[in-house]
């Protein structure tokens, strides 16, 4: 018999990937923890009772502490500040303090400070007594663990408490701490002020030597650019600059009007007018004179013309004059036209002989007001590194009178006195041993093994961690038995299981894409996961929905469903299988009614060949009868990780469901056997978690059909109506 395609969405592809862990939330932790945390109660129990009774020898500590205060601010004798401050300013600066006092550099100090009596004196006490030959801790390893630092709020104080077996070397021990202290940042200040003084040296000389360096270049600048006159030479170019702008403007003007008078002759010649109308023409030189004359001439020829003729002498005479006059008139009007050309010729080239000598001018000005600039930077360079030389001498010699001086603000405000009773018996540290490991113990043991049990337990797992369906949960059926679990549904005996099969009904249904008739497979992991029994109540289900089951039993070498519908074995499949085909009868004969619509077929006799008789039934010629007369076959088969007949039955089947049971199976090993299962072509429709704890259903996050209480679902079919 070939199987029916199924859609993508029925099961993952062969090479799809598959979650490699579970996911684990808070309440998963404390599930493991609600569950096992007597087992961790027991071990923390057990792990403090031993360390009680087993604990060591203890001697009585004795502790005992000093106070060092802290001023703020110091009264100085001299008004000279400090070159290593050493006075408390900020709250941080205590807390430095704190950490100093807690360095390893400082236990150093204060160990290398103690005499080899009073190194005997604090080792002594740290004697084994079981063991007198037995040579001390070291004392380092004494001191070091049982000195305490703190501050005490508010105040500019710290403590130091000591811890020590001696009341004596405790003592010892917390005031050496406290003086040493004390001389340990004088010798820092010392140290670090000598290192500023010879800082300060060194500065001195190199800045001694940067100022004669600079006086040098500026007397080498003043000699070589005689700055002993240059302030009277300034003055010269700046008058002669004066003088030169005055006479450039004069001659600019002068320049000005020689152009106009020449561009205004030009204008008369070109329009053959009378020069003499020139106020500049007309008086310059001879011209006004010969103009009248020429007026007297031409005056004179009219009245002799009323008396002569123009022949007579006098007439010829004045005749002569007048034309002597123009031609004098004439050259002398060309001659100012000429002076009036050479004038403005020699005032262009007066101009730039001016214009030359205010650009030298200038220019030596520039360079005198570079010079005195390049001057100024030198000699105020000169005297910053006189006064920075001054500074630094001045600071050297406050360095060296501070050097001299007490420079420490830390004072032992209350010393250590030897306590008169120890402080601790060593009670105290057993109980915090013994309480800390029982609650160690407590919360860790149950925690650490839930999270090594891999096995399934939450509906959430199911999905996460094989990448499957859920088609539901059944829960735990309690103190039924096993005849009343499989009939659990016809006999309505409980209302949430009744209700809980009846949701995996419904998922079947919505996620089959098969119509039927139908063969649908049911297996599981190992044995004991409640395959059988849901196989029973699923089959009732269908039945009750009119649909003709026939449930069939196929695990050959453990049969059960005869059992748990109180059939006898006489009968069945194998039986069947076992006639000649000739003579075989179209259905089994061994099938039982068991209830409407829902029919039984036993294996029958137990045979030692199981896969060779499953691998018989699987073949189509022997299935077709039955799916001819049921819609469903559901059959019941071995688990699949531990037998191979299912395997053998998932070639003749539609569809499987795979039946997980709570804290059974590694989702691993389901893994690979649903792989195996989708290398056979048969679709898995989904998951079923089977025996799942009351308490668990709804703690785990699961809201799914059955995981209300029985009572529940009385009530609310009790409920009358509104």
């Amino acid at each position: 018999m070939t199987t029916t395609d199924t859609t993508a969405g029925n099961r993952p592809s062969p090479g799809r990937p598959r979650a490699a862990s579970i996911r684990r939330t808070p309440r998963d932790f404390l599930d493991m923890f609600a569950e096992r945390w007597w087992i961790g109660a027991l071990a923390g129990a057990a792990a403090a009772a031993l360390i009680v009774v087993f604990r060591p020898h203890f001697e009585p500590i004795y502790r005992t502490e000093v106070s060092l205060l802290f001023e703020a601010r110091k009264d100085r004798v001299l008004n000279i500040q400090e070159v290593v401050d050493t006075t408390l300013q900020t709250a941080a600066e205590l807390n430095t303090h704190i950490e100093q006092l807690r360095s390893k550099t400082f236990a150093d100090y204060v160990l290398a400070s103690f005499s080899t009596a009073e190194a005997e004196l604090i080792r002594k006490a740290y004697a084994d007594p079981l063991d007198p030959d037995a040579a001390p801790p070291p004392l380092d390893a004494i001191i070091r663990p049982n000195v305490t630092v703190f501050a005490r709020r508010g105040t500019p104080i710290l403590g130091i408490q000591v811890s020590n077996r001696s009341p004596e070397a405790a003592a010892l021990i917390a005031n050496r701490h406290a003086r040493k202290y004390i001389d340990y940042n004088l010798d820092n200040a010392s140290t670090r002020t000598n290192s500023a003084i010879v800082f300060l040296r060194n500065q001195a000389d190199e800045t001694r030597a940067q100022v004669e360096a600079a006086e040098k270049a500026l007397q080498n600048y003043r000699e070589k650019n005689n700055l002993a006159a240059i302030g009277e030479t300034q003055n010269v170019v700046l008058q002669k600059m004066s003088s030169l702008g005055t006479a450039v403007v004069a001659a600019t003007l002068d320049q000005i009007d020689a152009k106009s008078l020449i561009d205004k002759i030009e204008e008369y010649q070109a329009g053959n007018r009378d020069l003499l109308e020139i106020t500049q023409i007309r008086t310059s030189g001879q011209v006004a004179d010969l103009n009248n004359s020429l007026i007297s001439l031409l005056t004179q020829r009219t009245l002799l013309a009323e008396h002569y003729l123009g022949e007579h002498p006098k007439m010829k005479q004045n005749e002569a004059e007048t034309r002597e006059t123009r031609r004098m008139l004439a050259e002398s009007i060309a001659k100012a036209v000429a002076d009036l050309r050479a004038r403005y010729d020699v005032s262009a080239h007066y101009l730039q002989r001016l214009q030359a000598e205010t650009t030298g001018s200038e220019a030596q000005a520039r360079e005198l007001d570079k010079i005195s600039i390049d001057y100024k930077f030198l000699e105020q360079d000169a005297n910053a590194k006189r006064a920075t030389y001054a500074r630094i001498m001045d600071r050297l010699t406050e360095a060296g009178i501070t050097s001299r001086m007490a420079n420490t603000n830390i004072a032992i405000f209350d010393p250590a006195w030897v306590p008169d009773a120890p402080s601790d018996t060593g009670a105290l540290e057993i109980a915090v041993k013994a309480g800390a490991a029982g609650l160690g113990l407590l919360f860790v043991l149950p925690l650490g093994i839930g999270l090594l049990d891999s096995r399934l337990r939450t509906p959430a797992q199911v999905e996460d961690s094989l990448q499957e369906p859920l088609l539901g949960v059944v829960k735990h059926m309690g103190k039924l038995g096993e005849t009343e679990r499989a009939r659990i549904f016809l006999s309505h005996a409980s209302h949430d299981l009744s209700e809980a099969y009846r949701g995996i009904f419904s998922e079947i249904e919505v996620r089959s894409p098969l119509a039927f008739p139908k063969a649908l497979l049911v297996t599981s992991s190992v044995p004991a996961e409640g395959k059988s029994l849901l196989c029973c109540n699923l089959a009732a289900v269908f039945a009750s929905h009119k649909r003709r089951t026939l449930l069939v039993d196929c695990d050959l070498r453990r049969p059960t469903l005869h059992r748990l519908f109180g059939v006898k074995p006489d009968t069945g499949w194998v039986d069947w299988l076992e006639t000649d085909p000739a003579q075989r009868p179209t259905l089994p004969v061994g099938i039982v009614p068991v209830a409407d619509h829902l029919d039984l077929l036993p294996a029958g006799r137990s045979l030692g060949r199981p896969t060779e008789l499953l691998d018989q039934l699987s073949r189509r010629e022997t299935l077709q009868p039955l799916l001819d007369n049921y819609d469903l076959i559901l059959f019941d088969t071995p688990p699949a990780a531990v037998f191979p007949d299912a395997l053998m039955l998932a070639r003749c089947c539609h569809e499987m469901i795979y039946v997980c049971r709570y804290r059974t199976v590694r989702p691993a090993i389901i893994r690979k056997v649903i792989d195996r299962f989708h290398g056979t072509g048969i679709s898995l429709l989904g998951v079923v978690l089977n025996r799942l704890p009351q308490s668990k259903a709804r703690s785990y996050g699961y809201h799914g059909y059955g995981t209300q209480s029985a009572a529940y679902y009385k009530a609310y079919e009790e409920q009358t109506p509104a």
